[in-house]
């Protein structure tokens, strides 16, 4: 009896060593990561600083280049592409900014408001990605979140963090709701700014639980609902661009007065609105979470409000 509880013993502390050091294994990895994203950021950063001319130059003839460029073969790439990249992520971690060149070409070819138009039309595509992601990822994700060396190796660390926070913080407000809740929230997302959209999806799609002809009844309206958004991106990243050979940062701001007051008004009643509430639940959860750790957990606090569950129901 005493060697069978020795052995089991053993295999106890075998294991849990083994967690240990594959959780040493993963903040190593993960420390590598946000070492190489910070040399990186360092060499583009230099790279303009050094070669500001010459990266100005390339921008332009790009830009001229691209003005002459079909929308017949411009918009079956953009589609295909996209598709590819949000439905893989590895691929899409490998393509890079590739909606915001999309932004700046139709821009550049149509103008802020058609092309804002389009752009919009084309998240579309959206509504055949998120049965995709759906079918092929769901499982990987609750193996993920459920296991510690779950052997999956194409969702990255950010896209599982980020995963995570979403089930703490917005699932409790979209599982067995009503529907208009849930349309609230995916309003907020598509409206909010400083978001990462592809996280939104990918948790709606594999997390959410939301009926599919629910989403796309939301997402549609939210597509409306977001234009201001769109279009103030339009203007903005295309100003950012035209002043970048000026002599002075604030050539910027030469063409804050093509806001018109209405679209200056439509931004703040959309998407200010929405950034505040998606990003104080996100400060709030912060300061919770910094609050159990110096203070512990409230008196009267159910465990589930307060710890963030690998799969939450």
């Amino acid at each position: 009896m005493d060697s069978s509880k020795d052995a089991a013993s053993l295999m106890e502390l075998d294991g849990s060593g083994a967690a240990v050091k594959s959780k040493k294994v993963k903040s190593s990895k993960s420390l590598v990561k946000e070492v190489g994203k910070i040399v990186l950021l360092i060499v583009v950063l230099g790279g303009f600083f050094f070669a500001g001319t010459q990266v100005n130059e390339a921008i332009k003839s790009v830009r001229e280049d691209w003005k002459g460029w079909s929308l017949g073969w411009i918009l079956p790439v953009v589609i295909i592409v996209q598709y590819v990249r949000r439905s893989v992520p590895p691929v899409y971690a490998l393509v890079g900014p590739f909606s915001s060149v999309v932004l700046l070409c139709l821009s550049d070819k149509l103008g802020a408001y058609d092309g804002a138009i389009l752009y919009q039309a084309l998240k579309l595509e959206e509504l055949i990605i998120f049965p995709t992601l759906r079918y092929c990822h769901t499982s990987a994700v609750a193996k993920v979140l459920e296991e510690e060396d779950h052997g999956i190796w194409w969702l990255s660390d950010t896209l599982v963090d980020g995963l995570k926070l979403f089930d703490h913080t917005y699932r409790s407000q979209v599982v067995g709701k009503p529907w208009y809740k849930i349309c609230f929230t995916v309003w907020m997302f598509n409206m909010t700014y400083f978001f990462n959209d592809y996280i939104c999806l990918f948790w709606f799609a594999t997390r959410s639980e939301v009926p599919y002809r629910l989403y796309c009844f939301a997402y549609t309206i939210g597509l409306f609902l977001e234009f201001p958004k769109t279009l103030f991106k339009f203007k903005t990243y295309t100003a950012i661009l035209d002043a970048s050979g000026g002599d002075k940062f604030w050539d910027v701001f030469a063409d804050s007065a093509s806001f018109a007051w209405y679209e200056i008004v439509l931004l703040g009643a959309t998407t200010c609105v929405a950034t505040l509430w998606v990003h104080g639940l996100h400060i709030w959860m912060v300061v919770s979470a910094i609050r159990r750790k110096i203070w512990g957990e409230p008196k009267g606090a159910s465990p589930q409000n307060w710890e963030i569950r690998k799969n939450p129901v």
